[in-house]
């Protein structure tokens, strides 16, 4: 268990990301897990007895804030325990992720309502080590069966006030849920969540238009993963209608996340979101399974074989990847290399964005004085030297 800082932390010899500017020869100053100062060197005052963590002339930035992860290591939220958890929590920081949110996918009542409980648990008890858990991601069990992806087909099943209004006695856990508001009772379940302060989202989806539109009306405001399982251009009788796809690209009211893996979407894909929906309305997640940080092998997860190599993981028969094993500075450099994405926004899809989307960003997000103390140090590839979650070193290359 970690407790806050309280020593004086200067993080300098590096370039320093300031909400959309790069500073020269800056410095991040820390005390009691919150920023006190960043900017120039010259400009801010180091006290006496204050340590220094050296850059190494890299970049200081935000710390990374992953929205959407299953888990990694071999657990997620559902089976885990806290001592699991906090294998995932410290296991995290090595890619430069200070916060995260936990997915419990589909599951019976029993299991979504055991990993809530444990994340309640970790998040009101002693601070884990390593990265903090924001709150938690419900994606389905309410999705659509023709569009479950790797979901259980069985655990699938429409909304039921009787059933998820033992859910909500979570408000206080739960972040976001994503649901398919097309099925019976998808309205009114988007309404009670957003009475409750919980962001919707749509995914694992056949809703066209009028679906989204009444879905948004009534307080949806973002899509799960896009291009992943949901509905694009379809005929509906006679007449051409958007699906999920283009209905979020379209509609200023929606934000959404990209996959940066590299694999799951072709770069030209990548791009069109990006060039479209811009950096401030589109986050970059792993969407990563519990086998993320595992050596190569053959896994079982949810009841299939998995082949895990160093990058991606796909069915025995290489009909389909298997979810997505990659870390967050990977889809950083993707997010450059690969969608022709400049530095700054990069660094705003990872922090800033997610943050936003998330209801966080009164204290995550950016290197802004009154801030959390969470930030990351990269090399001149991009690589992660230091990650810093609430003023205390949580991985460091030496």
């Amino acid at each position: 268990m970690n407790s806050k800082a309280e020593t004086m932390l200067a993080i300098e010899n590096g370039d320093v990301f300031i909400v959309d500017t790069f500073i020269q020869d800056g410095v991040v100053l820390i005390e009691g897990g919150i920023v006190q100062a960043a900017g120039p060197r010259k400009e801010v005052e180091i006290p006496g007895g204050t340590s220094h963590l050296d850059a190494r002339g890299g970049t200081i930035v935000p710390g990374f804030i992953d929205m959407h992860t299953n888990g990694a290591l071999g657990y997620e939220l559902a089976n885990a325990e806290l001592a699991d958890l906090e294998k995932i929590t410290g296991y995290l920081p090595q890619q430069g992720v200070t916060a995260f949110v936990p997915t419990i996918v589909s599951a019976a009542i029993e299991d979504i309502l055991q990993g809530l409980e444990l994340a309640r648990q970790a998040m009101s008890g002693p601070r884990l080590s390593g990265a903090e858990i924001l709150g938690v991601h419900i994606e389905g069990p309410y999705i659509n069966r023709e569009m479950r992806g790797a979901h259980n087909n069985d655990i699938i099943r429409n909304p039921d006030p009787d059933e998820y209004g033992a859910i909500l006695e979570y408000p206080d856990v739960i972040l976001w849920v994503t649901l398919a508001p097309e099925l019976p009772g998808a309205l009114e379940l988007i309404r009670v969540l957003r009475e409750n302060d919980i962001l919707v989202s749509a995914g694992h989806t056949m809703a066209l238009e009028q679906d989204i539109e009444m879905a948004v009306e009534a307080g949806l405001s973002n899509a799960t993963h896009l291009y992943g399982n949901m509905t694009t251009l379809q005929r509906e009788n006679i007449t051409r209608v958007a699906g999920l796809v283009e209905y979020t690209l379209l509609d200023d009211r929606l934000t959404t996340q990209i996959i940066a893996d590299g694999y799951t979407f072709s770069p030209n894909l990548m791009k069109l979101a990006y060039k479209i929906k811009g950096a401030d309305k589109l986050a970059i997640i792993t969407d990563n399974s519990p086998l993320a940080g595992l050596p190569p092998g053959v896994y079982n997860l949810w009841g299939v074989d998995v082949v895990v190599e160093e990058e991606i993981s796909y069915l025995p028969d290489r009909s389909a990847y298997a979810g997505c094993i990659t870390t967050m500075d990977r889809c950083l450099r993707n997010a450059i290399h690969l969608m022709d994405v400049p530095l700054g926004d990069a660094l705003r899809m990872v922090s800033t964005t997610p943050a936003s989307i998330l209801g966080v960003a009164d204290r995550k997000g950016s290197l802004e004085p009154g801030k959390d103390a969470d930030v990351t140090v990269l090399n001149s590839e991009l690589e992660v030297i230091h990650t810093i979650t609430s003023g205390q070193l949580a991985f460091s290359t030496g």
